[in-house]
């Protein structure tokens, strides 16, 4: 069984050519949540974010090793809402997605996790990139359709929302400076550590080196945490978000 927040910020290593490809910053889902499709691919220096599929892969114990770097692909797939707020059919608040517990072979999901405790992924009937919504049982007999769905379409279908890194703007002095005010510690510990702002809601602008991290208003995700901890700013990100 594995977890994505164990996952975020591991380094993706193409055997055959010797590169880095990027980081772990999510997972693509299937549309109810069933299925981890495979890990999301962030590269900061290219500006790009892929799929690593979960059958691509030959290890990932401290660093997610590829035969390739024809493994990595683009995709239409959603990626998973963590940080979304969870409420049932019947408007129950159920908490916030904190993590995700999937089987590394198949890709099932086996429990959604928030701060109170585990859920079952089998009542998800839908997610958008903010709110995850579960089927109450009182509502097991109802139709849930979405609107204009009754036209069939073959166009293949869209993430609800993606969070483009933005491109490095950084000079070489200015990358080095930056590294040295960020405190030695492992991106995936840290993670761990501040896994509590997802979901918040970001009070004001919070802004690096390499331009902004997150504008005030948006909800603070993966992405957001690993750019603050690279600029020197988790200690103004937590000051300045709110649940």
């Amino acid at each position: 069984m594995k977890s994505i927040v164990e996952q975020i910020s591991k380094e993706i290593v193409a055997a055959a050519e010797g590169a880095a490809a990027g980081i772990v910053t999510n997972v693509f889902v299937s549309d109810r949540l069933r299925r981890v499709r495979g890990y999301k691919a962030s590269d900061e220096e290219r500006d790009v974010a892929t799929i690593l599929p979960l059958r691509r892969l030959l290890g990932d114990e401290d660093a997610l090793v590829v035969r390739n770097l024809s493994a990595l692909q683009e995709t239409s797939l959603a990626e998973c809402p963590l940080g979304a707020k969870i409420y049932d059919t019947t408007g129950k608040a159920l908490g916030v997605l904190r993590d995700l517990y999937f089987d590394e072979g198949s890709g099932e999901v086996i429990s959604l996790v928030t701060g109170e405790g585990e859920l079952s992924p089998e009542r998800v009937l839908s997610f958008g990139s903010r709110v995850l919504l579960l089927r109450a049982p009182e509502h097991d007999n109802t139709l849930f359709r979405k609107h204009g769905s009754g036209v069939k379409r073959s166009a293949p279908k869209v993430p609800s929302e993606k969070i483009a890194l933005p491109k490095a703007e950084l000079t070489l002095t200015e990358i080095s400076a930056e590294r040295e005010a960020v405190p030695e510690e492992n991106d995936e510990s840290l993670f761990h550590d501040y896994a509590f702002l997802l979901g918040r809601r970001v009070r004001k602008d919070i802004v690096g080196a390499g331009g902004v991290i997150a504008a005030e208003n948006d909800v603070v995700t993966p992405d957001v945490v690993i750019r603050a901890h690279r600029s020197g700013k988790l200690v103004e990100l937590t000051v300045n978000s709110r649940k």
